[in-house]
């Protein structure tokens, strides 16, 4: 019996001190953020920690969770005059003209993400040269932007990889929604190219997207004269 108690102390110590180190974590000073970073941070996921700085709050640390939550709407953190909200009508008013024909591909092609929704998404990967479709899904999970250009709710989930490439790929089969993507870039955003400094335009993967659907250097002089 008194082996039993004692071989149970320790374990008891051990469960108390974990108590501890976690409700310490509640508030912490610079200091001791720099010292236990990862302890810090892996306190947060569970609870929101405070980081004192000379004695008063400075920041919190919280999970992602948690951040979505407390969030309002996207649309509320993105700036009214960013050229992407001052274009967005003009790109509904330019996709609007084609919605019949998006529909019947919709269904024909059994997407589960509307084609309107990727039209968006596909400017983003041209507009900011997003390297693969891999990023430009990762992207939608946490850049607000993003998740405002392409329609998103703030605490909505993003689609699974697997169904987001292949309507993505279905679309980009589609010589007239890629048509259409080559329309917008000329006529949305061709005068505002060099006014936007933090956009890096990938015309190669637009003239990627247009050869599938055109004669050889035909879809090149097309782009060309745009900007």
């Amino acid at each position: 019996m008194q082996e039993t108690s004692r071989a149970a102390l320790p374990h008891q110590g051990t469960e108390m001190e974990e108590g501890m180190r976690k409700e310490r974590f509640d508030k912490v000073g610079m200091q001791e953020l720099d010292q236990h970073l990862a302890k810090v941070v892996e306190a947060a996921r569970a609870k929101p920690v405070s980081v004192f700085r000379y004695g008063v709050p400075w920041v919190w640390i919280v999970s992602q969770e948690a951040w979505q939550y407390a969030l309002k709407e996207v649309s509320s953190y993105i700036q009214p005059n960013h050229y992407l909200v001052l274009a967005r009508p003009q790109i509904e008013d330019i996709v609007a003209e084609h919605a019949e024909m998006l529909d019947a591909l919709a269904t024909a092609q059994q997407m589960r993400i509307p084609p309107r929704t990727l039209i968006n998404v596909l400017l983003l990967q041209l507009l900011y040269s997003v390297p693969s479709e891999h990023q430009l899904h990762e992207q939608l999970n946490y850049n607000l932007l993003f998740r405002w250009f392409a329609g998103l709710h703030l605490n909505q989930a993003v689609w699974d990889f697997p169904a987001f490439d292949r309507d993505i790929a279905a679309l980009l089969d589609c010589p007239d929604v890629v048509h259409l993507i080559r329309r917008i870039i000329a006529e949305v955003f061709s005068d505002r190219l060099l006014q936007m400094p933090e956009v890096s335009m990938n015309f190669s993967l637009l003239h990627a997207w247009l050869g599938k659907h055109t004669g050889p250097g035909e879809g090149e002089r097309r782009i060309v004269t745009i900007g």
